[in-house]
């Protein structure tokens, strides 16, 4: 009976160990399941456990929206827990799951437009990093110089020094040839020392910078940038372009070198430099060189070449002035700019040009045409030329042809004539005045004959264009010399002209005035003075010639024949006083009395002469 007793009191002890046993596996079971679910580990190693369905994660709704209802087929499996737990939701174990959420949800039109929006702009932030990302690795990196000497003498010392492993210093005395690795060019210097960690080769003595067909540069001291492919050489610096000719020398230069980022060379001059400017003709022939003088040059592929601060240009018999100015020797031009001006010193053809801006043109290395911009002016032993824009056009380094031209108007100025039109053409030939061609307004105005007429009135031709001709005459007392005079003047269109006759009395006497109107009027000269007038169709005029004047002429006369006292004269008259004598010629009326000797030639405007007297 206690035996049973003490039984039934162990299985009373023991029932509720089993219990507690199987209720920590259940607990122990639950929290493998739930950790579980929540990583997404079942079902993924290919286990034949079915993967239980994913919980859908509640979602904000929009506004307005309609949500779509749950699937049947998404309910989440029941999962054990314990009594005490708190459930929480699960997540979803991949992202297809939140894409069919997502897909599910209906958004508003705005909200859409919204988010296309903001893809649009992602993927235009995304094209532009791809294509910059593309241009970095394209853009060539910048590697180290490494120095090859295989080229130097023997007597050629060396001290190497390493800083790490891959960074060292060299330091070469008694003669240094070399050139870095990979790179067409070569140094030449009595002393040198290359810094590998800056990429830095600094050169002393006898430099010499070589890129076979393509420059030398000479110079005492020079410093090799070899990441940038820069040199900068000073005292005494003379670089040559080799595949020209072409030279720079002056204190200090800096050269970059042509590289995969920089395809064409460039020089500059810093300091007041002198350049040579060497080219070849279409025959390969060497024409002489230009030389130019400036503060500062850069030059860029031996093609263009500009220069800034007192530019100084000599080129053959040509020197020119400028503030700046730029070379184009593919195209064959040059500008000078400010204060531009341009000097030729042949004696036989010399002319001064300036403008604010002159250009030049040349072909196959000759000029052949120079423009002056800007308030031009050209001068030379026969005329003075001013327009807005001239136009010089030379044929085997002679000036043929000027035109004049622009806003305002254009005036050449002679020894016998001034012309004055919208426009002016002169034409040269054997280097002297020929014509002179004014279209637009035309006026020419002229100097009587200075040896038979005294005035200070001009004579003055208008038309809608006047044409001028000149021709050459020995000079006095000269053999060789020769100066332009007028031959012939010709309007055209609505011409009139207003010359000065010599008096029948002399030069003393006031000229008369010869003044018609008519469609065309031609005036020829002889030795400078008008000869004769020819007016063709429609012809209207007159001719003024000046009365002399009786009194001056009477009292002149009364003057000479002063007649001595005698001895019946009056009482009371004084002893000098002589009768009164009557004059050769009658005393004019007291209106012609007042007139004055000379005339003026303010008193016929053009309008009067309809009213008066025509001749044909």
């Amino acid at each position: 009976m206690q035996g049973r007793g003490a039984g039934a009191g162990a299985d009373t002890v023991i029932a509720p160990a089993s219990v507690r046993l199987r209720a920590g596996a259940r607990l122990v079971l639950v929290a493998l399941l739930t950790i579980g679910a929540g990583c997404g580990v079942f079902g993924r190693g290919g286990s034949s456990t079915p993967k239980p369905a994913p919980t859908q994660t509640p979602t904000p709704t929009p506004p307005g929206a309609v949500v779509a209802p749950p699937r049947p087929d998404s309910a989440p499996p029941s999962v054990p827990v314990r009594p005490d737990s708190t459930p929480r939701p699960t997540p979803p174990t991949d992202s297809a799951a939140r894409a069919d959420s997502l897909a599910n949800a209906v958004v508003s039109p705005e909200e859409a437009a919204r988010i296309k929006a903001i893809r649009d702009s992602t993927a235009r932030v995304d094209s532009i990093a791809r294509v910059a990302e593309a241009r970095k690795k394209a853009r060539p990196a910048s590697r180290p110089c490494v120095m090859d000497f295989s080229e130097s003498p023997p007597e050629t010392r060396l001290l190497y020094s390493r800083v790490t492993d891959s960074i060292s210093n060299t330091f070469i005395g008694g003669g240094f040839v070399g050139h870095c690795q990979g790179e067409n060019n070569r140094i030449r210097a009595d002393s040198a020392e290359q810094f590998q960690a800056p990429g830095i080769v600094n050169l002393y003595g006898n430099v010499m910078y070589e890129e076979p067909g393509k420059m030398q540069i000479r110079a005492s001291h020079a410093t090799y940038f070899t990441r940038e492919g820069r040199l900068y050489a000073d005292g005494n610096v003379t670089a040559t372009q080799l595949a020209t000719g072409s030279s720079f020398s002056g204190p200090a230069i800096e050269y970059y070198r042509a590289m995969p980022d920089r395809p064409v060379s460039r020089m500059i001059a810093p300091t007041r430099s002198t350049a040579r400017l060497i080219e070849k003709d279409s025959l390969g022939r060497m024409s002489t060189p230009t030389v130019i003088v400036a503060n500062r040059f850069e030059d860029a592929g031996d093609s263009l070449l500009m220069a800034w601060g007192d530019v100084i240009i000599d080129r053959d018999k040509l020197n020119g002035k400028s503030d700046s100015s730029s070379f184009d020797k593919l195209k064959e031009t040059a500008r000078l700019v400010r204060g531009a001006r341009i000097t030729n010193r042949d004696t036989a053809q010399s002319f001064v040009l300036v403008g604010d801006t002159i250009d030049m043109y040349s072909t196959n290395r000759q000029l052949n045409r120079v423009v002056a911009l800007h308030k031009g002016s050209a001068t030379n032993d026969d005329m003075v030329l001013d327009a807005e824009r001239i136009d010089l056009r030379l044929e085997e380094q002679l000036l043929k042809d000027a035109y004049a031209f622009g806003p305002g108007r254009a005036k050449a100025k002679t020894p016998q004539q001034d012309v004055e039109a919208d426009s002016l053409r002169i034409r040269l030939e054997e280097k002297r005045v020929r014509e002179v061609h004014a279209v637009g307004g035309a006026v020419a105005i002229g100097t009587p004959d200075s040896l038979r007429i005294k005035t200070t009135e001009k004579d003055v031709l208008r038309g809608d264009k006047v044409f001028a001709y000149f021709d050459s005459t020995p000079r006095v007392g000269a053999d060789t010399l020769r100066k332009t005079q007028i031959s012939e003047i010709r309007a055209l269109g609505n011409a009139s002209s207003l010359f000065h006759m010599a008096n029948s009395r002399g030069r003393e006497a006031p000229p008369g005035i010869n003044y018609v109107r008519g469609a065309r009027i031609f005036v020829n000269f002889d030795t400078g003075s008008v000869r004769t007038v020819r007016v063709d169709s429609a012809a209207s005029g007159l001719y003024l010639e000046p009365e002399p004047d009786s009194l001056s002429d009477s009292t002149r006369k009364a003057d000479s024949t002063r007649r001595a006292p005698t001895r019946g004269r009056p009482p009371g008259t004084p002893p000098d006083t002589v009768a009164p004598v009557s004059p050769a010629n009658p005393a004019a009326p007291p209106g012609k009395r007042d007139r004055a000797p000379t005339v003026s030639l303010s008193f016929l405007p053009q309008q009067r002469f309809t009213a008066l007297q025509r001749r044909p």
